[in-house]
Protein backbone atom coordinates (compact mmCIF):
# COMPACT_ATOMS: atom_id res chain seq x y z
CA UNK A 1 0.00 0.00 0.00
CA UNK A 2 1.66 3.28 -1.40
CA UNK A 3 1.17 6.55 1.43
CA UNK A 4 0.55 9.57 -0.06
CA UNK A 5 3.61 12.34 0.46
CA UNK A 6 1.48 15.02 2.43
CA UNK A 7 0.57 11.82 5.14
CA UNK A 8 4.15 11.14 5.01
CA UNK A 9 5.11 14.20 5.94
CA UNK A 10 2.96 14.91 8.87
CA UNK A 11 4.26 10.88 9.99
CA UNK A 12 7.72 11.87 10.05
CA UNK A 13 7.22 15.72 12.02
CA UNK A 14 5.15 13.66 14.69
CA UNK A 15 8.03 10.89 14.79
CA UNK A 16 10.24 13.54 15.07
CA UNK A 17 9.06 16.15 17.18
CA UNK A 18 7.86 13.23 19.12
CA UNK A 19 11.35 12.34 19.81
CA UNK A 20 12.49 15.48 20.99
CA UNK A 21 9.69 15.67 23.47
CA UNK A 22 10.47 11.89 24.52
CA UNK A 23 13.96 12.90 25.35
CA UNK A 24 13.49 16.27 26.97
CA UNK A 25 10.98 14.22 29.54
CA UNK A 26 14.02 11.93 30.29
CA UNK A 27 16.28 14.49 30.56
CA UNK A 28 18.53 13.31 27.60
CA UNK A 29 18.00 16.35 24.96
CA UNK A 30 20.53 18.69 25.42
CA UNK A 31 20.72 22.30 23.07
CA UNK A 32 24.14 22.88 24.38
CA UNK A 33 27.25 21.62 25.59
CA UNK A 34 27.64 21.01 29.37
CA UNK A 35 31.32 21.61 29.73
CA UNK A 36 31.70 19.02 32.53
CA UNK A 37 35.66 16.93 32.41
CA UNK A 38 35.75 13.49 31.74
CA UNK A 39 35.93 11.72 35.25
CA UNK A 40 39.64 9.54 36.35
CA UNK A 41 39.12 5.85 35.48
CA UNK A 42 41.53 4.09 37.46
CA UNK A 43 43.82 4.56 40.64
CA UNK A 44 42.60 6.02 44.15
CA UNK A 45 40.77 9.26 42.54
CA UNK A 46 38.62 7.02 40.02
CA UNK A 47 35.57 8.69 39.74
CA UNK A 48 36.39 12.15 40.29
CA UNK A 49 36.62 15.04 37.63
CA UNK A 50 40.09 14.91 35.84
CA UNK A 51 41.73 18.08 35.55
CA UNK A 52 43.73 17.37 32.81
CA UNK A 53 40.78 17.30 30.57
CA UNK A 54 39.53 20.86 31.53
CA UNK A 55 39.58 22.77 27.69
CA UNK A 56 40.17 26.08 26.77
CA UNK A 57 36.69 27.06 26.43
CA UNK A 58 35.96 26.60 29.78
CA UNK A 59 35.67 29.32 31.92
CA UNK A 60 36.04 30.14 35.46
CA UNK A 61 32.36 29.51 36.55
CA UNK A 62 32.22 26.06 34.63
CA UNK A 63 35.84 25.18 36.84
CA UNK A 64 34.38 26.44 39.89
CA UNK A 65 31.56 24.09 39.39
CA UNK A 66 33.25 21.30 38.03
CA UNK A 67 36.10 21.45 41.02
CA UNK A 68 34.38 23.48 43.41
CA UNK A 69 37.37 26.37 43.14
CA UNK A 70 35.82 29.62 43.90
CA UNK A 71 35.77 32.30 40.82
CA UNK A 72 37.66 34.87 42.67
CA UNK A 73 40.37 32.28 43.60
CA UNK A 74 41.16 31.36 40.13
CA UNK A 75 40.70 35.07 39.06
CA UNK A 76 43.74 36.16 41.92
CA UNK A 77 45.54 33.07 41.12
CA UNK A 78 46.10 34.41 38.04
CA UNK A 79 46.11 37.82 37.49
CA UNK A 80 42.84 39.03 36.13
CA UNK A 81 40.34 40.35 39.21
CA UNK A 82 40.39 43.33 37.15
CA UNK A 83 38.17 41.27 34.65
CA UNK A 84 34.44 42.82 34.16
CA UNK A 85 32.92 39.27 33.66
CA UNK A 86 35.41 37.02 35.93
CA UNK A 87 32.43 33.97 35.53
CA UNK A 88 33.02 33.94 31.77
CA UNK A 89 36.67 34.43 31.33
CA UNK A 90 37.79 31.29 29.34
CA UNK A 91 40.89 29.09 30.52
CA UNK A 92 42.32 29.94 26.66
CA UNK A 93 42.08 33.78 27.17
CA UNK A 94 45.45 33.28 29.19
CA UNK A 95 47.21 32.31 26.34
CA UNK A 96 46.61 35.65 24.61
CA UNK A 97 47.31 37.52 27.88
CA UNK A 98 50.57 35.92 28.17
CA UNK A 99 51.71 35.30 25.15
CA UNK A 100 55.09 36.92 25.76
CA UNK A 101 56.13 34.36 27.60
CA UNK A 102 56.81 32.05 25.34
CA UNK A 103 60.38 34.04 24.23
CA UNK A 104 61.11 32.64 27.42
CA UNK A 105 59.77 29.03 26.75
CA UNK A 106 57.24 29.52 29.62
CA UNK A 107 53.31 29.48 29.20
CA UNK A 108 50.90 30.58 30.97
CA UNK A 109 47.58 28.81 29.61
CA UNK A 110 44.73 26.06 29.71
CA UNK A 111 47.34 23.39 31.21
CA UNK A 112 48.49 26.27 34.28
CA UNK A 113 44.50 26.05 35.04
CA UNK A 114 45.10 22.09 34.62
CA UNK A 115 48.37 22.67 36.83
CA UNK A 116 46.38 25.06 39.35
CA UNK A 117 43.48 23.30 39.78
CA UNK A 118 45.06 19.53 40.25
CA UNK A 119 47.40 21.09 42.79
CA UNK A 120 44.56 22.99 44.80
CA UNK A 121 42.27 19.80 44.66
CA UNK A 122 44.91 17.31 45.19
CA UNK A 123 44.14 15.25 42.43
CA UNK A 124 46.60 14.32 39.71
CA UNK A 125 47.54 15.45 36.57
CA UNK A 126 51.04 16.16 34.80
CA UNK A 127 51.54 19.15 32.94
CA UNK A 128 53.86 20.22 30.19
CA UNK A 129 57.45 20.58 30.61
CA UNK A 130 57.26 24.56 29.50
CA UNK A 131 53.80 25.02 31.95
CA UNK A 132 54.16 27.69 34.61
CA UNK A 133 52.41 29.25 36.97
CA UNK A 134 51.43 33.32 38.12
CA UNK A 135 52.77 33.96 41.88
CA UNK A 136 49.89 34.79 43.36
CA UNK A 137 49.00 31.08 42.26
CA UNK A 138 51.91 29.91 43.92
CA UNK A 139 50.94 31.48 47.17
CA UNK A 140 47.30 30.75 47.56
CA UNK A 141 48.77 27.06 46.89
CA UNK A 142 51.10 27.54 49.33
CA UNK A 143 48.45 28.83 51.75
CA UNK A 144 46.52 25.68 51.64
CA UNK A 145 48.79 23.20 53.15
CA UNK A 146 48.55 20.53 51.92
CA UNK A 147 51.63 20.10 49.28
CA UNK A 148 54.71 17.95 49.53
CA UNK A 149 58.23 19.24 49.77
CA UNK A 150 58.88 18.74 46.44
CA UNK A 151 55.60 20.09 44.88
CA UNK A 152 56.54 22.98 46.63
CA UNK A 153 60.35 22.96 45.42
CA UNK A 154 58.47 22.53 41.55
CA UNK A 155 56.47 25.44 42.45
CA UNK A 156 58.99 27.62 43.29
CA UNK A 157 60.97 26.72 39.57
CA UNK A 158 57.67 27.58 37.27
CA UNK A 159 56.46 30.83 39.04
CA UNK A 160 56.03 33.55 37.07
CA UNK A 161 56.11 37.39 38.32
CA UNK A 162 53.67 38.74 36.58
CA UNK A 163 53.52 42.43 37.57
CA UNK A 164 56.36 42.90 35.85
CA UNK A 165 54.59 41.63 32.80
CA UNK A 166 53.95 43.99 29.89
CA UNK A 167 50.98 42.16 27.95
CA UNK A 168 47.42 43.63 28.13
CA UNK A 169 44.33 41.25 27.58
CA UNK A 170 42.12 42.14 24.46
CA UNK A 171 39.31 38.88 24.94
CA UNK A 172 35.67 39.38 24.25
CA UNK A 173 34.03 40.82 27.72
CA UNK A 174 37.78 41.22 29.19
CA UNK A 175 38.33 45.14 28.75
CA UNK A 176 36.39 46.86 31.59
CA UNK A 177 36.06 50.27 29.34
CA UNK A 178 35.83 50.73 25.34
CA UNK A 179 39.74 51.64 24.55
CA UNK A 180 38.56 55.07 23.12
CA UNK A 181 39.21 57.66 25.94
CA UNK A 182 39.01 54.81 28.59
CA UNK A 183 40.38 55.09 32.21
CA UNK A 184 41.50 51.48 32.24
CA UNK A 185 44.94 50.95 34.15
CA UNK A 186 47.81 49.68 32.23
CA UNK A 187 51.26 48.79 32.45
CA UNK A 188 52.20 52.34 31.26
CA UNK A 189 49.33 54.43 32.96
CA UNK A 190 51.33 57.13 35.16
CA UNK A 191 50.47 58.64 38.51
CA UNK A 192 50.16 61.92 36.80
CA UNK A 193 46.99 60.15 34.75
CA UNK A 194 45.30 59.15 38.26
CA UNK A 195 45.67 61.97 39.73
CA UNK A 196 44.15 63.53 35.82
CA UNK A 197 41.17 61.15 36.20
CA UNK A 198 40.22 62.42 39.53
CA UNK A 199 41.65 60.21 42.40
CA UNK A 200 43.04 62.15 44.88
CA UNK A 201 47.21 61.47 46.53
CA UNK A 202 45.57 60.08 49.59
CA UNK A 203 43.46 57.49 47.40
CA UNK A 204 46.62 55.84 45.30
CA UNK A 205 48.79 55.82 48.53
CA UNK A 206 45.58 53.95 50.38
CA UNK A 207 46.18 51.54 47.60
CA UNK A 208 50.04 50.86 47.48
CA UNK A 209 50.07 50.78 51.08
CA UNK A 210 52.91 53.50 51.23
CA UNK A 211 54.25 57.53 49.74
CA UNK A 212 53.41 57.30 46.19
CA UNK A 213 56.41 58.16 43.53
CA UNK A 214 56.93 61.22 41.28
CA UNK A 215 53.92 62.10 38.90
CA UNK A 216 55.60 61.29 35.64
CA UNK A 217 56.51 57.36 36.61
CA UNK A 218 54.53 54.26 35.73
CA UNK A 219 52.80 52.62 38.39
CA UNK A 220 53.92 49.39 37.11
CA UNK A 221 57.78 50.50 37.32
CA UNK A 222 56.89 51.74 40.55
CA UNK A 223 56.12 48.38 41.77
CA UNK A 224 58.81 47.08 40.31
CA UNK A 225 60.79 49.06 42.28
CA UNK A 226 59.09 48.51 45.24
CA UNK A 227 58.92 44.85 44.91
CA UNK A 228 55.12 44.88 45.66
CA UNK A 229 52.59 43.22 42.76
CA UNK A 230 51.16 45.25 40.31
CA UNK A 231 48.17 43.35 39.69
CA UNK A 232 46.96 43.45 43.26
CA UNK A 233 47.86 47.20 43.44
CA UNK A 234 46.22 47.90 40.01
CA UNK A 235 43.04 45.71 41.29
CA UNK A 236 42.52 48.15 43.89
CA UNK A 237 43.25 51.56 42.10
CA UNK A 238 40.98 50.45 38.98
CA UNK A 239 38.09 50.08 41.44
CA UNK A 240 39.13 53.42 42.58
CA UNK A 241 38.80 54.64 39.47
CA UNK A 242 35.54 53.44 38.47
CA UNK A 243 33.94 54.94 41.19
CA UNK A 244 34.63 58.10 39.84
CA UNK A 245 32.25 57.26 36.41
Amino acid sequence: MKIKSWPLAIIVLVVFFGGIALSAAFNLWKTESTKTPARIKSGEFTGENDPSDIRGSYSFADIEKAFNIPVDVLAKAFGVSYVEDLAGFKAKNLEELYGELEAENKEIGTDAVKLFVALYTGLPHTPEETTALPNPAVSILKQLGTLTEEQLGYLEKIKVDISQFKGEITPEKAETHEESEDHTIKGKTTFNDLLEWGLSKEDIEAALGMEMGERALSIRDFCKEKEIEFSSVKAELQIKVDVLE
